[in-house]
């Protein structure tokens, strides 16, 4: 009798393991993403050179993509990720786009300015469909205490589906918009210098 059962325990064994397989739901995989900003050219030539120090992280979300539903609602999405925290992306992009100007040959006479603040927001806004980027930063000169420039800019850039991949490709144009800000910033800054020296001269 004992073996009997046996037997028939081991004949139900598939059938059993068959049964509890179907009943056991199906569950669907949905694949890890991961975005980084894209290698910019470098900047040609400038009368300056630019030193990009290590940003701060401020705003949420870390490594993964945030995207804002409404005025109080964030999402984070589990799925798409940055390679690196918003901050660490923008530094390196800033880096890439200013190396033409760090090297010891090009650095010879040239004012140089030391780059550096924080990401205080990098969101895709689902409701206006655009990509959002706060940065905070301030300039100063080595060489001179007294000289800074301090600012806050917001780039929002419009999208026409609020994808993980419009997010990253905002993000890009966010950053390039930011280094030619810098730019902007700094010409500025060295045309004063330079109307200053000639009408300095001139009253001699």
């Amino acid at each position: 009798m004992k073996r009997f059962l046996l037997c028939c325990a081991a004949a139900l064994l598939p059938f059993l393991a068959a049964c509890s397989f179907n009943l056991i739901p199906q569950t669907d995989f949905t694949e890890t993403r991961t975005f980084d900003l894209a290698a910019p050219e470098p900047l040609e030539t400038l009368p300056f050179i630019v030193d990009v120090e290590a940003f701060s992280n401020e705003c949420s979300g870390r490594f993964k993509m945030v995207f804002r539903e409404d005025a109080n609602r964030v999402e984070v999405d589990e799925y798409n990720r940055w390679s690196t925290p918003p901050a660490a992306m923008l530094t390196k992009y800033l880096a890439a786009r200013f190396a033409a100007q760090t090297s010891n040959q090009g650095r010879t006479g040239k004012p140089v300015f030391v780059l550096d603040g924080s990401v205080l927001n990098c969101e895709m806004n689902r409701t206006k469909k655009q990509a959002d980027l706060m940065v905070h930063f301030f300039v100063v000169e080595q060489g001179d205490d007294t000289f800074r420039i301090t600012g806050t800019k917001d780039y929002a850039i419009p999208v026409e589906n609020a994808t993980a991949e419009a997010f990253a490709d905002g993000m890009n144009k966010a950053a390039s918009q930011f280094a030619d800000h810098i730019v902007s910033v700094l010409k500025d800054e060295l045309r004063k210098r330079d109307d200053e020296a000639k009408a300095a001269g001139e009253k001699k």
